[in-house]
């Protein structure tokens, strides 16, 4: 081939990147351990009490992404058989009568991160983002941002038995001493700052339970409430959160808490210690029929008559509101 005809050195170096570039992508998609990175997410959550649905896995250049990712709270403890059918993404995996009602995720990237060494997340969830970062050098720490999250998205509404509307931001940083590893870094022992910063919420309906004369709880029905905007800063020190701000305000009711959140080593088990102030428009009191009758039990604030004392206490997944004296 005479010289002028021979394509230039950099041509040929380019064309040659490219082919082992697609190579790699190709055989990565190929041989890409899908069945063991789904069976490992799908263990480690039923071992901490979720199941965990993947709709599809697929590889990233940095990462890996899921998507139709779907996140429940079983009422009973799931079984070796359902662990399996979920962990193989085959076979007939119990619907939402055994699983629960789930959280929905569009899609959840994962990838490892340098500085610090760690894992980076990113979902798209509930017609907006959620980002976390946890670093595994010395003590564990963790970031987590919602942005522009729907309370009518990603099925919130069926997992929590309230239909509702409005927008979700807020953020949460914490630094947790390690344990042997970093599953066993304790929660109890974190500090770190908790922000809320949410704009319109509003519950359309739905059910609550209300305890009778500390009986059994006794659903009700809920009527329009509009939330309107709660915000909110808790400041952690070895696992004991002090309230320095949290405020919900609307057209229809306020209230304003002060007081403490001690984290237990689960998040269910955290224990609320907090002074509750609640005023209720007129007409939405009426409105709420025996809620708002419910409400008339509490004392007037010594502070503030025109509001209501309260008591928060108990445990989070089991909370107690009574009088405050």
């Amino acid at each position: 081939m005479p010289p002028e005809n021979k394509p230039a050195r950099w041509k040929v170096f380019l064309g040659y990147a490219a082919f082992a570039v697609v190579a790699f992508i190709l055989c990565l998609f190929l041989t890409f351990p899908y069945d063991a990175v789904r069976s490992w997410l799908v263990t480690h959550a039923a071992q901490g009490g979720l199941a965990v649905r993947i709709g599809s896995l697929r590889p990233g250049l940095a990462g890996i992404t899921a998507t139709q990712v779907r996140v429940s709270k079983p009422p009973q403890p799931l079984s070796p058989e359902v662990v399996s059918a979920l962990a193989s993404g085959e076979g007939n995996v119990p619907g939402a009568m055994e699983l629960g009602d789930a959280l929905v995720f569009d899609s959840v990237a994962a990838r490892p991160t340098l500085f610090p060494p760690g894992v980076a997340v990113r979902a798209n969830a509930m017609g907006g983002t959620l980002t976390a970062s946890v670093g595994l050098l010395g003590d564990v720490k963790v970031h987590v941002e919602a942005d522009g999250l729907k309370a009518s998205g990603g099925n919130l509404p069926a997992f929590t038995g309230m239909d509702m509307d409005g927008e979700i931001n807020g953020a949460l940083a914490l630094t947790l001493p390690k344990g042997k590893t970093a599953a066993d870094a304790d929660l109890s022992q974190a500090d770190g700052e908790l922000t809320l910063d949410t704009q319109g919420l509003v519950i359309k309906g739905g059910k609550v339970s209300v305890p009778m004369g500390g009986g059994q709880a006794v659903p009700m029905d809920l009527p329009k409430i509009a939330l309107g905007n709660l915000t909110g800063r808790i400041q952690f020190e070895k696992g004991l959160g002090t309230v320095q701000s949290l405020r919900l305000k609307s057209e229809d009711l306020e209230a304003l808490a002060t007081g403490t959140l001690k984290l237990g080593k689960k998040l269910e088990y955290s224990e609320p210690a907090m002074d509750v102030n609640i005023k209720l428009d007129p007409d939405f009191q009426k409105r709420l029929g025996l809620l708002g009758a419910g409400v008339t039990i509490l004392p007037p604030d010594k502070k503030d008559p025109s509001f209501r004392a309260a008591r928060l206490a108990g445990f989070l997944n089991r909370p107690t509101f009574l009088p405050r004296r």
